[in-house]
């Protein structure tokens, strides 16, 4: 039986078949001797539908809680301020930039594992943007437009709101590609920034690089079919980093999590949905995005333009702080190590975390790893 758990329902059912008594032969005690006793079979069972709850009660879980107030909107995209009840302590704005192909609420999950509910219990004073979800009517929407009309306005909104002509832009993931192009573009709006887990250099990109190569990806043949690209597509891309854990390990994990009387269902259904939660990606985005930036690697070398004005990371010359994940296969070493020797800032640092893309942001382990960090810093950084 490998590695089935012993008390699964699978056991039950073999135990039965190992002991089917041959015709014409006399059933006696011993022949029944090892079946299961029926607390056993009704535990397991009782397991098998604590599972199934929780899967199937995932999408229903609370999440993004922090109360917020929408101050800025463009078509799809909302620009929120979170709420506090006391004034911050600390001038400087901190602008969250989110992947476009993820929920906006993975930095805000649910109370305890919210890096928003931790910036604002350490006085800041907290903007995020949330990309929405387009529409066939978005199929023409790139990622130039994203950096030099979205994000510029968005800025816009939080100086006339606050007061302040800068603030720390920090990006995560693709959002932290975008933060990067944003800063060396706005020099004069971004006072900090801080790339989390952010791909920059993709001339070694991993595995990720490899599916999305020139010769092997048929982006065309996608964005013609799809003006917009389904968040399916991304997501089992991940996925496929890691089929056996993506697809297996999750369920077998959760099965062996419930037999522990303290393991919170709750915290892992928030954290499923999310995952399970895509957002599909604009046509023309998704094929800058593969096209300009991992097939030719133009942030990078310096080749990137957008609105006609050129992207250049030695335009960088605000503080960064750079931050990355010790074992992440969506953002791998190569693609985030580059940054802090590109910039032009005489105050460029880095931290790798222990953990993966997402565990080190909102893992049971971020509140004392990554969280109390990255709050130093912008305190010093005020």
């Amino acid at each position: 039986r490998g590695d089935r758990q012993a008390g699964s329902p699978g056991d039950a059912i073999e135990g039965c078949h190992a002991r089917q008594v041959p015709k014409g032969r006399r059933v006696t005690a011993s022949a029944w001797s090892t079946l299961p006793d029926a607390a056993t079979v009704w535990s397991s069972t009782d397991r098998a539908l604590e599972m199934a709850r929780a899967v199937l009660g995932s999408a229903d879980a609370p999440v993004g809680l922090t109360p917020k107030q929408l101050i800025w909107r463009k078509n799809k995209a909302r620009l929120y301020r979170y709420t506090r009840s006391q004034p911050a302590t600390h001038r400087t704005p901190i602008f969250l930039v989110l992947p476009l192909i993820n929920r906006a609420y993975i930095l805000d999950l649910r109370p305890g594992a919210s890096f928003v509910e931790f910036l604002l219990g350490e006085g800041f004073d907290v903007f995020l943007i949330d990309w929405g979800a387009p529409g066939d009517e978005d199929r023409a929407l790139d990622v130039s437009t994203l950096v030099t009309r979205y994000l510029p306005r968005a800025a816009k909104a939080i100086q006339k709101v606050t007061g302040e002509s800068g603030m720390t832009v920090l990006g995560y993931c693709i959002g932290g590609a975008l933060a990067a192009c944003f800063a060396a573009l706005h020099p004069e709006a971004t006072r900090n920034l801080i790339l989390l887990t952010a791909p920059i250099d993709f001339s070694d990109a991993g595995q990720f690089g490899r599916m999305t190569a020139r010769d092997t990806f048929p982006v065309d043949s996608v964005t013609d079919t799809f003006p917009i690209v389904p968040g399916q597509m991304p997501d089992i891309g991940t996925k496929l980093l890691d089929p056996k854990a993506s697809y297996v390990g999750t369920y077998r994990q959760l099965w062996d999590k419930l037999a522990d009387p303290k393991f919170d269902v709750r915290g892992w259904q928030a954290m499923y949905r999310w995952v399970n939660d895509s957002v599909p990606f604009a046509g023309a985005a998704f094929r800058q995005w593969i096209v300009e930036f991992y097939q030719e690697n133009r942030l990078a070398t310096d080749s990137l333009e957008m609105d006609g004005r050129p992207v250049r990371l030695a335009d960088i010359r605000c503080p960064v702080l750079n931050i990355a994940a010790s074992r992440d296969p969506i953002a791998p070493r190569p693609t985030t190590s580059v940054i802090t020797k590109r910039v032009s800032s005489d105050d460029a640092s880095e931290i790798v975390i222990e953990g993966g893309h997402v565990g080190i942001v909102v893992g049971r382990m971020a509140s004392q790893n990554l969280w109390p960090r990255v709050g130093a810093w912008l305190s010093t950084h005020d």
